[in-house]
């Protein structure tokens, strides 16, 4: 998998592209997984860290090493879908979570979630909302400010996800807004990821600003250590056959255009679009290529480079993604190599439809363990290094 992703790295590099072809929907069904299927890369283990979950997504670290679960709609069509925020607390000799409490359940179709000045921030589809918190709180001491409304809301199937970042100095905070369509000229305000100015407690002070544009669906957000720079997973275009739009991990470029819908990986026009030559021609280049609809979630660094979620395929003959990569990083903070899978198993070997699950948000601890959610699966994994 590592060398073709490698040789179709270089094609589109060099500006040789698979061509588009018959595009076909082969959704996953969930089965029950066997002790011990997953698999990690040499120097790493995993264990569970939680289960039961009411479909998890997000997670965020709470400044006292809380952690907080945002459970929200997933693909799968279940009755009375959660949209609320837990918290796993209490935690015994192994470090796992014994207490669950329920921070709040007055959520719609919530997704980002962030700590800062001193407060708890979510992203609905529509709005941005806070709570204050204090370092051992597990419930809202009151009800929350509105931060942020008139937010585009929904959009394409799973494109109603709304994620927040802070920038590294938390004088400013990133909105990701998806399409509305697989493919079509939208509001100036879809497909993007937009930027606004903080005043010293947290508000937003000033217009919006469009930081970024063209990307269908930006859903991991991170800033990257040692330089401050903004990285963003989105997940690229339909219908297109099983080998496009490749999905793409990127350092964003203050006001960088990434091509949707026109056209992909640089000057490659999109033929079911009109041409817009000089919009195409100015198409950035993303950092780090994914095999197409293996839909990355979520990203997050550690010493050894950027980990990235791939939720998995459901527009490919051959199921791809499931599963945890590792992008290693050089001593220049780019890219080094392609991706390495880090945790399989999610997928397993004999399969082409059956899955044990789907790794979605991240989380990195104090200790320097990642928390995988497995949103399919009501789980959360702990990835640890062994050496």
């Amino acid at each position: 998998m590592i060398l073709l992703l490698a040789l179709l790295s270089y094609r589109w590099s060099q500006g040789t592209l698979p061509h588009g072809g018959k595009s076909v929907i082969r959704v996953p069904k969930l089965i029950e997984a066997p002790e011990h299927f997953l698999s990690t890369a040499k120097g790493f283990s995993i264990d569970l860290f939680a289960d039961k979950l009411n479909q998890p997504r997000k997670i965020a670290i709470a400044p006292d090493g809380n952690v907080f679960v945002v459970l929200t709609r997933l693909e799968r069509p279940i009755k009375n879908q959660p949209h609320a925020v837990v918290v796993l607390s209490g935690f015994d000799k192994a470090h796992r979570p014994t207490v669950r409490s329920t921070w709040t359940k007055d959520l719609d179709y919530p997704f980002g979630i962030q700590f800062g000045f001193g407060h708890l921030y979510i992203a609905n589809t529509d709005s941005i909302i806070r709570w204050t918190y204090a370092p051992g709180q597990t419930a809202p001491s009151g009800k929350p400010e509105l931060i942020l409304d008139h937010i585009p809301a929904k959009g394409y199937r799973n494109h109603w996800t709304r994620n927040i970042l802070f920038d590294s100095v938390f004088h400013s905070l990133f909105l990701t807004i998806g399409s509305v369509e697989n493919l079509d000229r939208e509001d100036s305000r879809r497909a993007g990821i937009e930027r606004y100015q903080l005043d010293p407690t947290g508000r937003i002070v000033g217009p919006r600003e469009s930081y970024a544009s063209g990307m269908r669906n930006p859903i991991g957000l991170a800033i990257q250590p040692g330089t401050g720079r903004l990285w963003a997973n989105v997940a690229e275009r339909d219908y297109e056959g099983d080998d496009l739009v490749p999905d793409f991990l990127t350092s964003v470029r203050p006001h960088g255009f990434y091509g949707w819908p026109y056209a992909y990986i640089g000057n490659h026009h999109d033929p079911r679009m009109p041409h817009k030559p000089e919009l195409e021609r100015t198409t950035i280049v993303p950092d780090v290529l994914f095999l197409a609809h293996s839909t990355p979630i979520d990203v997050a660094f550690i010493p050894e480079g950027a980990v990235v979620t791939l939720h998995g395929s459901q527009n490919r003959s051959v199921l791809d993604g499931y599963k945890v990569v590792l992008i290693p990083f050089g001593a220049n903070h780019k890219p080094s190599g392609p991706p390495q899978d880090l945790v399989t198993g999610w997928l397993p070997k004999w399969s082409n439809r059956e899955i044990y699950g789907r790794p979605a948000g991240l989380a990195v601890m104090p200790d320097g363990s990642i928390l995988i959610v497995d949103d399919w699966g009501g789980k959360i994994w702990r990835l640890r290094r062994t050496r």
